[in-house]
């Protein structure tokens, strides 16, 4: 094994306000250390689209199942594809990962109130 497929680099991107800010991206197109040749600003925005639709399938399902209380660990990298700043669910690794704790609890009877 040579590393190369597991590699990782930091890039720049952009945020939709033009800030710039500096991402972990795993797994480069090529394996010489030149796939940042010729990147232009990368969207944060567009891959975090991604990461929104995924939060909001989630928040659905569970609205559905309605627990009293839910936590959600949704852990994601990121890479560049094609050019693209894009959002990874599983990285080479295999380390993202979508940990769910719900919980239930019964209400407790509010008191009868004493008229008089």
């Amino acid at each position: 094994m040579n590393g190369a497929e597991h590699a990782t680099m930091v890039v720049t991107a952009r945020l939709p306000s033009g800030a710039p800010v500096r991402v972990e991206v795993a797994g480069t197109e090529s394996g010489d250390g030149m796939t940042s040749v010729g990147l232009r600003d990368l969207d944060l925005g567009n891959a975090l689209d991604t990461v929104a639709e995924i939060g909001s399938v989630v928040v659905d399902k569970l609205k559905a199942i309605k627990p009293t209380k839910a936590t959600v660990e949704l852990k994601l990298g990121f890479a560049v594809e094609a050019g693209k700043l894009t959002a990874l669910w599983v990285g080479g690794k295999g380390e993202a990962s979508l940990t769910v704790t719900l919980e239930w609890s019964e209400h407790p009877e509010a008191p009868a109130s004493g008229g008089g």
